[in-house]
């Protein structure tokens, strides 16, 4: 009898859809869609489909990978910072997988660079030009897709989610982090390894800031981005 790979870790279904959108501040309706497609309906009354853009860890019990968010975490910065229409995207990705090979471009190192350029091109995007005819990328765009940090292999390892409400992610402080190999792949705080949920937890039940801060030997606003952090998804 043959035995079934084990998944690699970062490819373990282990996020509901809920938990998925609080963690990268998306409407879960739109979390949905991307990942697992929607039926809808035209003005003139015919059904019709959204198909998804990108492929969950577990379609059939509807759980996502941290390699999923991490592709979500692009998707929204591609939309947040072009209003690239949804069509537009798809054909955009499209173009990128057949141009440089990869199953996964939202997960590719060269998306960054090459695949990136490709993408804009072929969804029709208008962007400056230098006189060398590059293209300038928007500086919060680029800083959003480096929340996600890479291994020396090019392997997504790290999120470092929004922990603010604010409409400019990309330059919102890295306290808490999504890593699959701490804490069940849970948010924790980068700097101590305790999860956010730990956190919120001991300041509800009365610890302040100052004592949490000196236990886990980091500074005070290490506590209040987690805190901050908790707060945005109990809202």
């Amino acid at each position: 009898m043959a035995h079934k790979q084990p998944v690699p870790i970062y490819d373990e279904p282990a996020y509901h859809a809920t938990e998925a959108a609080h963690m990268l501040a998306l409407p879960l309706g739109t979390l949905k869609a991307w990942s697992y497609g929607q039926n809808y309906r035209q003005q003139d009354g015919s059904p019709k489909r959204f198909h998804a853009l990108i492929e969950p860890a577990d379609a059939k019990a509807k759980l996502l990978s941290f390699n999923n968010l991490c592709e979500l975490h692009s998707l929204a910065a591609i939309r947040r910072h072009y209003k690239v229409p949804m069509n537009a995207v798809r054909t955009g990705l499209a173009h990128v997988k057949r141009k440089l090979h990869s199953q996964r471009p939202l997960l590719d190192r060269d998306f960054m660079t090459d695949g990136l350029h490709l993408f804009i091109e072929h969804a029709g995007l208008v962007v400056n030009v230098s006189s060398e005819g590059q293209s300038f990328l928007s500086p919060e765009f680029e800083r959003d897709l480096l929340r996600v940090r890479r291994d020396a292999h090019g392997t997504a390892v790290q999120l470092f989610p929004a922990t603010r409400d604010t409409p400019v992610l990309a330059d919102q402080p890295q306290f808490v982090v999504i890593d699959p190999t701490l804490a069940f792949g849970r948010p924790v705080l980068a700097n101590a390894g305790v999860t956010t949920a730990v956190i919120q937890d001991r300041f509800l039940a009365g610890d302040s800031p100052k004592e949490m801060a000196d236990d886990y030997q980091v500074d005070e606003s290490d506590i209040w981005e987690a805190l901050r952090f908790e707060h945005r998804l109990a809202a």
